[in-house]
């Protein structure tokens, strides 16, 4: 068994970059006026990526000043491996159904409410895959 640290300092230093570049790249967006119509919810798409940097600071601090030893052995890279595979095959057929039924009745949802709308659920459904699969295994 190996143990890994769930916060790596290098880790850390990439989404402290990240959160900058979003955060530069909303202020730039809203001092230049550049992409005014609403996006989910928000007035703007520079408040949005303003806001999504504000939360990934909170996350990325609670995972900072919580740092834990996280024992990673081969079923947990087992679980990891089946989890993502069971995962991107229902993604692909879910998004096979999608277009077929897409091309028989026209989706007239907004595409970035439809898109964040499947990335929420690719999510979910990994999250519960990969907890069936512990129970399983």
């Amino acid at each position: 068994m190996t143990s890994k640290k769930v916060v790596t300092k290098k880790g850390m230093m990439l989404r402290v970059v990240f959160i900058a570049f979003l955060m530069v790249t909303g202020l730039l967006l809203n001092h230049y006026n550049i992409g005014t119509n609403e996006l989910f919810g928000y007035s703007t798409v520079g408040n949005y990526l303003i806001y999504i940097g504000f939360v990934m600071i909170l996350v990325t601090s609670i995972m900072y000043f919580t740092k834990r030893e996280k024992i990673i052995d081969e079923r947990i890279e087992m679980l990891r491996y089946k989890a993502g595979t069971l995962t991107f095959m229902v993604f692909i057929f879910v998004a096979f159904t999608i277009i077929i039924l897409d091309g028989i009745q026209p989706i007239t949802m907004r595409y970035s409410l439809f898109i964040s709308y499947a990335v929420c659920a690719v999510l979910v459904f990994h999250v519960i895959a990969y907890k069936i699969l512990e129970r399983k295994y």
